[in-house]
């Protein structure tokens, strides 16, 4: 880990692990939507290694059912063996938009805040056929070379809401709460020796406590004496124990994964074909999140006023907002065989397996924080500022390395002629077999931690897509599918660290015309709607009393994701 920069005024402040000073008397452990973004989590692992079903306008209007079917350039992210099929040349390139909406919910109520929409305009495939020859007599009738980019995953959404949570006689937790525990634990403490460094300081390159530091010098949190001596402990400042707090989340992705693909596939004697491909994969995924507290006095006799036990306390913030963006940026390989067999008639049955894919990835992470303090002595004003922490990069050889689950694919397809094509597909891909290669130096985790959470917390998923095309005439077909893919989780309720994703689900409709010989359009509509596991803004949990300390309601964010695709295709 490579660290540039300071935290604004560290010059004037030491931190120390000072071995005398008073440790939790339980063990916690911290989380939640706004904590742990130091480092990968499994949750971002498997959030990289599910792919959505893209590709041509045609595959994507039948759902993607196409491990069976082929002649189409979408069989080389999916079973190549259908590049066989291939009777002459075809280059074709599918423009997509994308049209992301987040509904948030919460026992305690979520309201829309800064928005709840993502649009993006993408390419969701290109790609070129060479039909390299064609025989009539011999084993192998024919073979055809293909080269595609296909995006495997787009990351382009955004949820935000605030909640309102009034204090009604018991104190509402607050982040700095979980801040003052986690300081506390991890004994780091502000140098009170004179001398300026005799404990020694603390070591800046842990980004994990960067937001804790933050909120220290925004004033949410401070060290008071305990007993006697220099013993201290945190506790949280300029928050009044009667405070209502309007909690806000804004979480905004941007990015993709796109896949190029090397491919090739052979016809033998019409009735077996056989591929393989090569996928090389780039990443690009940008994380922002911005979890706020606005702090308001209600209760009878505040005022507007923060009171602590000894009165009105002398300054008071009057919100606080945490920002933390995450970038990442790799690659992958992996490698994709398959075989297709038509037994019968218009019978066609094809299977294909993807090896899983190794990806090496580089990340940087950054914090920073806005807040207001309002002074409550006469004569002296608010002031508004802002922070930022220094900028941890994780590159070279102190980068992520991880394998993607293994993805085995069948399929089964029936045409009635030349009027109508039913197909359909079954998947089964093994996110407990997600295994972490490589993390930076210094990394709280390691990969045997890793595995044993995939083993514990994931099992495998079962994917179906279905379609069905239609063609009213030679030149005209109508399209329609549907998809479906099981949770990756073993056990959803013990997912409240951030909105994993579950189940999800898709329906698509699609036309195509063939303008001429050698000239067609496709156009796809697809609706995604993904579901979410519910999720903690932030949570300190008692490891001994096995309850939680300090936690916020638990939220639930839904995606619905519309996609509209149009292939322009040309045979020659």
């Amino acid at each position: 880990m490579k660290i540039n920069g300071w935290l604004t005024g560290c010059c004037v402040l030491c931190f120390a692990a000072i071995s005398s000073h008073v440790q939790a008397q339980s063990d916690y452990r911290f989380g939640g939507l706004a904590l742990n973004r130091d480092l990968m989590m499994a949750w971002d692992f498997s959030s990289l290694s599910r792919p959505q079903t893209f590709g041509s306008a045609r595959s994507m209007g039948m759902g993607g059912a196409f491990v069976s079917l082929g002649a189409d350039l979408a069989s080389m992210s999916l079973n190549p063996a259908g590049l066989g099929m291939y009777r002459h040349n075809e280059f074709s390139i599918t423009p997509l938009v994308s049209l992301a909406r987040a509904s948030s919910s919460s026992a305690a109520g979520a309201q829309s805040w800064a928005g709840n929409s993502k649009n993006r305009f993408a390419l969701a495939d290109v790609g070129l056929a060479f039909n390299l020859f064609e025989r009539a007599n011999g084993a192998l009738t024919s073979m055809t070379l293909g080269f595609g980019l296909n995006r495997v995953a787009d990351f382009n959404t955004r949820y935000s809401f605030a909640s309102d949570v009034r204090y009604d006689g018991a104190m509402v937790p607050s982040i700095a709460d979980v801040f003052a525990q986690q300081l506390n634990q991890g004994g780091v403490f502000p140098d009170m020796n004179s001398d300026g460094g005799l404990n020694g300081r603390l070591d800046y390159r842990n980004p994990y406590f960067w937001p804790a530091v933050l909120a220290y010098k925004s004033a949410m949190t401070h060290v008071v004496p305990v007993g006697a001596g220099d013993m201290s402990e945190w506790e949280a400042d300029a928050i009044g124990p009667r405070a209502s707090i309007l909690r806000s989340v804004d979480a905004v992705e941007t990015g993709s994964i796109n896949e190029f693909d090397l491919s090739l596939g052979a016809n033998l004697n019409n009735v077996v074909y056989i591929g393989a491909s090569l996928g090389i994969q780039t990443v690009r995924k940008t994380s922002t999140l911005v979890y706020g507290e606005d702090y308001g006095y209600f209760a009878d006799g505040d005022d507007g006023y923060a009171y602590g036990p000894g009165g009105v306390l002398p300054a008071q913030l009057e919100y606080a907002d945490l920002w933390q963006r995450t970038i990442l940026d790799g690659a992958g390989v992996n490698f994709k065989l398959g075989v297709i067999v038509r037994p019968v008639g218009g019978l066609r049955l094809g299977v294909a397996v993807h090896t899983p894919t190794f990806y090496s990835l580089d990340r940087s992470y950054r914090a920073g924080m806005d807040y207001r303090l309002l002074s409550n002595i006469e004569g002296v004003s608010g002031a508004e500022e802002r922070l930022e922490s220094p900028v941890q990069y994780d590159e070279g050889t102190d980068c992520w390395d991880f394998v993607s689950p293994t993805r085995l694919m069948f399929g089964a397809s029936y045409a009635f002629g030349k009027f109508a094509i039913v197909s359909v597909d079954y998947e089964r891909d093994w996110y407990n077999g997600i295994r972490v290669k490589n993390v930076p130096t210094g990394s709280d985790f390691g990969p045997t931690s890793y595995k044993t959470d995939f083993q514990l917390n994931f099992c495998a998923t079962n994917n179906l897509r279905a379609g069905v095309e239609l063609r009213p005439s030679p030149r005209f077909a109508l399209r329609a599918g549907y998809g479906y893919s099981s949770s990756m989780l073993k056990d959803e309720s013990l997912a409240y660290e951030v909105p994993q994703l579950t189940d999800s689900h898709y329906f698509t409709l699609g036309a195509g015309v063939n303008l001429s010989r050698t000239v067609s359009l496709d156009v796809a509509y697809q609706c995604l709607v993904d579901h979410q596991s519910e999720y903690r803004l932030f949570y300190s949990y008692d490891q001994t009393a096995e309850a939680f300390s300090y936690a916020s309601d638990l939220y639930r964010t839904s995606f619905t994701r519309h996609f509209i695709a149009l292939t322009l295709g040309v045979h020659f």
